[in-house]
């Protein structure tokens, strides 16, 4: 069975129950400094996509559209999922819906940024094609 993936803004309201995904790659990230995060994301014009499984959250990115010499990049500081039961297709997903927000805003690329912990994460979504090499 596939599953249904579905991939929106991040709202206040989840910003808790985000929280321990983030701890996964982040273990000392508390809720103030998470809030503190997302309120200058959005000062900067940047948002956040959650992407959800049912009634689970099983991932985070973080998103701002920065200025380039060549034109507009999306830079993704923030990109963490949880790999439930090891399926590939939650990272590719969100790695989607990061190229989907992309187009949206005019941008000519897209730039991941990854936590070092997420070395094997960052080889997986280039196995796929998700990322550029």
């Amino acid at each position: 069975m596939i599953p249904a993936f579905h991939v929106s803004a991040l709202a206040d309201h989840q910003l808790a129950m985000a929280l321990p995904l983030m701890q996964i790659t982040w273990p000392d990230l508390d809720l103030p400094a998470w809030r503190e995060f997302v309120v200058s994301l959005r000062g900067e014009g940047g948002g956040l996509l959650v992407l959800t499984e049912g009634e689970y959250i099983c991932g985070v990115l973080a998103y701002r559209r920065l200025a380039g010499l060549f034109g507009a990049v999306l830079s993704v500081p923030l990109f963490t999922v949880a790999d439930l039961a090891n399926r590939p297709g939650v990272a590719q997903a969100l790695a989607a819906a990061a190229e989907n927000i992309s187009e949206q805003m005019g941008c000519r690329s897209v730039r991941f940024e990854f936590h070092p912990s997420q070395s094997r994460l960052a080889a997986r979504l280039r196995d796929m094609g998700a990322l550029q090499p």
